[in-house]
């Protein structure tokens, strides 16, 4: 079997890659990083003897250069499923926020996510495949920190419903984690209110035990669905104070 990780190069991204590469799946790994994913190829080949292929590929901006994934997918075989563990947030992100940069946030969280899943639909339902997206708890109530980063993941949000919808009647596995904080460097030292942060590796286990079952949208750890009703629930007035 060979999976397609997008944003393998760091975080849960590495962490899904070196769990589905050690069940003996073959892998193709995107990253606008090469160095870090050309490492990641030989750590994952010898360790597991799978076979590992590298994109270089950035969401940063559209159009999208897909020759080179092209040319590979049409190589491997069946692609039994795509993983995309993207995301890019920035600490300076509120309403006022510079407008490139709102732009890049809304590209690599949002809009080059869904331009990169709707180009390869044809081939994900020939193969009954499955498709992973991840959310965040920042989107469940929007407030001044992470503006456009929640807004756009809670666009994501949206277009993974809509796509399990239209896949319905088809032999395809939509899933979507919203997830609390991960354990991971990119975090720019955010505040978890009093919440342990996520074990990518502990994740990635998850993730993979969980590809094939259609549960449409999971809240991970689940003790976040206690949050997300509480701040749906609070009132403004008490809301606004609200600064994490």
């Amino acid at each position: 079997m060979t999976y397609v990780i997008v944003g393998a190069s760091t975080g849960l991204g590495r962490a899904l890659a070196e769990k589905f590469a050690s069940e003996n799946n073959d892998l193709i790994i995107i990253s606008s990083d090469l160095r870090d994913l050309d490492a990641l190829k030989c750590d994952l080949q010898n360790r597991f003897e799978v076979k590992i292929h590298v994109i270089q590929m950035s969401f940063q901006e559209y159009p999208m250069d897909f020759h080179n994934l092209d040319n590979v997918i049409e190589n491997v075989g069946p692609i039994s499923g795509i993983m995309l563990p993207i995301g890019f947030s920035d600490p300076s992100d509120n309403p006022s926020i510079d407008k490139n940069k709102m732009i890049e946030i809304f590209n690599i969280n949002l809009i080059c996510v869904c331009i990169f899943i709707n180009r390869y639909l044809g081939i994900l339902k020939k193969n009954k495949s499955t498709i992973i997206g991840f959310g965040s708890i920042a989107s469940i109530r929007g407030r001044t920190r992470n503006s456009t980063y929640a807004a756009a993941k809670r666009g994501l949000e949206s277009y993974f419903e809509s796509l399990r919808h239209f896949m319905s009647e088809d032999p395809v596995t939509v899933q979507f984690y919203m997830l609390g904080y991960l354990n991971t460097n990119l975090t720019f030292g955010e505040k978890t209110i009093g919440f342990k942060p996520v074990d990518v590796n502990t994740l990635a286990t998850k993730v993979y035990d969980n590809r094939l079952k259609d549960f449409g949208r999971k809240i991970y750890p689940s003790y976040w669905k206690i949050v997300e009703i509480m701040l749906q629930l609070l009132p403004w007035s008490l809301f606004k104070k609200i600064k994490f």
